[in-house]
């Protein structure tokens, strides 16, 4: 529990405020974007232990390119990802693994975790989005902010938002399923190309 009170701890609660969201509008438009970044804090709890660490996490079209560290084994690490492929690198780049396949991200992180992880709807979950591929049940604040997202066993809670390029976007938000729990904390959206970070995640 300590990770997670930890974690918890540098955000403070946001009160329900300002007008009404057309949410449907909101999504289409956060749907559209090609290429974005998050960058922040993550937290997982399960029953193998817990941990917590940095995450950045920048999207190209299809591809993504994440650095983590901290829950996902020791160390850190650099995680390129297309739908086909993933290839993981150390962050001194001494250690390389390669998978080739439509689930190489879930055969990657089954491997770190224990348990299975969506890795591919997670893209969407962390926008404030339903995957589009599965059914989803979703439940909304009175303002219009979408609380609760239930998606292929697990369960999403948005906890905070903050506007970023006049776009409602997650910066705390809590992910579950009967064998794990993980917290997130985006300290730092980027929607628009003078603040992405780095080459795109489709560079060699």
């Amino acid at each position: 529990m300590v990770a997670f009170a930890a974690l918890a701890g540098c955000t403070t609660l946001r009160p329900v405020a300002g007008p009404p969201i057309d949410w449907a509008a909101r999504d289409a438009r956060v749907a559209a974007l090609a290429d974005w970044q998050a960058r922040g804090r993550i937290a997982v709890k399960s029953d193998r232990g817990g941990g917590q660490g940095d995450l950045l996490w920048r999207q190209t079209g299809p591809a993504a390119r994440l650095r983590v560290s901290g829950p996902f084994g020791a160390g850190a690490y650099e995680i390129r990802w297309d739908p086909q492929s993933l290839r993981v690198t150390s962050r001194n780049g001494e250690f390389t693994r390669e998978w080739q396949d439509a689930a190489a991200a879930e055969a990657f992180l089954g491997e770190q975790l224990g348990w299975p992880f969506p890795a591919a709807s997670a893209r969407w979950w962390l926008l404030g989005l339903a995957d589009p591929a599965t059914p989803a049940s979703r439940e909304f604040t009175p303002r219009g902010e979408l609380a609760r997202l239930e998606q292929g066993g697990w369960t999403i809670s948005y906890d905070r938002y903050d506007a970023t390029a006049g776009v409602e976007m997650p910066v705390r938000l809590a992910l579950e399923s009967p064998r794990a729990r993980l917290r997130v904390v985006i300290d730092r959206w980027c929607l628009e190309p003078t603040c992405l970070e780095g080459p795109s995640a489709a560079s060699p």
